[in-house]
């Protein structure tokens, strides 16, 4: 192992893990059905005060990943910055549950959260928006040490 180069890292305290959350726009977020998983780029928001973030996502009718949000009893999101010396990692992990229509937020707001939607080969008419949440039951943080 002394061959082998390696960076020290450290815990981040819960106020810079709050920070760079506010600040993230993507990561990833990890699904699971049984022995398959299902991991997305995910846009995000962090909401402090009610200890979750959330997702808006889209569905065509032909995605696999709201399936797996019905299957998913923990499911595990990641952001992170690798800048050479200077880097971040934040895993969040909790229960998921796509949000009935009832608590989603006005159009409006939704834009403001997460921006434009990047539409890939789908007709915008035939996609359905989603907000999911990810209710946080663990949300930790590491740094490089400085």
């Amino acid at each position: 192992m002394r061959d082998i180069r390696f960076v020290y890292t450290v815990g981040t305290d819960p106020k810079t893990v709050a920070e760079r959350l506010s600040n993230a726009s993507s990561g990833v977020l990890s699904l699971a059905d049984g022995g398959r998983s299902y991991a997305i780029p995910a846009h995000v928001s962090y909401d402090a005060d009610g200890g979750r973030l959330l997702f808006r996502l889209t569905d065509d009718g032909e995605s696999e990943k709201f399936a797996f949000i019905e299957e998913t009893e923990e499911a595990t999101f990641v952001c992170y910055e690798d800048a050479g010396k200077d880097s971040w990692s934040i895993m969040a992990r909790g229960s998921i549950r796509v949000l009935p229509d009832d608590e989603r937020p006005d159009a409006a707001t939704i834009n403001d959260l997460f921006g434009g939607v990047r539409v890939f080969d789908e007709e915008v008419d035939d996609l359905e928006f989603h907000l999911v949440e990810l209710e946080l039951d663990e949300l930790t943080g590491r740094e490089t040490a400085r």
